[in-house]
């Protein structure tokens, strides 16, 4: 952070100075002048950039480039345009009518339009440059906020699982289970779930609500839900029984399910058997 603010002071530094140098090598020309006065009108002017690149940096820092329209970004630069340039032409001849004698201010007064254009040349160049810089630093600071905070939810819900396979002995039932929604974590309770389906290393919850990955296994939730409620049907599939609609014939000797949510379940044969024992069928 220190190394930071060295660098710009250096900056500012070097601003001052360039500026010096061609408000001096511009001014010569046109103002017919000692060139102490044109020397001074060079030092005015070097400072008062810096000073109002200093402000303009700070006004960057705080301003949300991203969440205004390009409209309003416009409307706002122009008028940052506008107060920079009274300002720096401005307060500049005000600061050299109180240095220098009498009277002299007025040779300055010819050279407001070319002093109008550099300021405007310059605030330009400012723009380009702290836009560049801060807008870059806003997207790696909310790069940085998703992955903090994706690691955070994913840290939570890791720790949840955890502490459920360590704490709560194998015959222990789910009363809910957490699951990732985007940014957020959702909470299903248990009468809730409708059918639960293999995908991979993943199961797919499906639910009334809608429906949510979890990374888990069909057996963890075989052995952690009521199995007075839950049947896993087929090596595949664990549905709800308070969710069926009908049992179908799908082939010879094959059932389907129909629940609730308009799901299809084929059933295996061991599947079929441990529903109707639950059923009492």
């Amino acid at each position: 952070m220190n190394n930071n603010r060295l660098s710009f002071l250096i900056l500012l530094l070097i601003i001052a100075i360039i500026t010096l140098i061609l408000t001096v090598a511009v001014m010569t020309p046109l103002i017919s002048l000692p060139a102490s006065y044109l020397f001074l009108d060079g030092i005015v002017c070097g400072l008062l950039l810096a000073t109002l690149s200093f402000l303009l940096k700070e006004v960057f820092r705080y301003a949300n480039h991203k969440s205004l329209p390009m409209t309003q970004q416009i409307i706002n630069y122009g008028a940052l345009a506008v107060l920079f340039v009274l300002c720096w032409v401005g307060i500049s001849l005000l600061v050299l009518n109180i240095l220098l004698p009498e009277g002299t201010i007025n040779f300055f007064f010819p050279t407001i339009p070319i002093r109008i254009l550099i300021a405007l040349l310059v605030y330009g160049l400012l723009i380009s440059l702290y836009r560049s810089v801060f807008i870059k630093e806003q997207e790696q600071g909310e790069d940085v906020n998703i992955e903090v905070e994706s690691e955070e939810i994913l840290n939570l819900e890791s720790h949840e699982e955890t502490v459920t396979a360590e704490k709560a002995p194998e015959d222990e039932l789910l009363e809910h289970v957490a699951v990732k929604n985007g940014q957020k974590i959702d909470l299903i309770f248990i009468n809730e779930i409708i059918s639960i389906q293999a995908e991979g290393d993943y199961v797919m919850i499906f639910t009334s609500k809608g429906k949510y990955l979890k990374e888990q296994t069909m057996k963890y939730f075989a052995d952690h839900l009521p199995k007075n409620k839950f049947v896993r049907v087929h090596r595949s599939n664990i549905i709800n029984i308070d969710y069926i609609q009908r049992i179908e014939l799908y082939e010879k000797q094959n059932q389907v399910l129909k629940l609730h949510n308009n799901l299809q379940v084929k059933m295996s044969l061991a599947g079929y058997k441990e529903l109707k024992k639950v059923l009492n069928l």
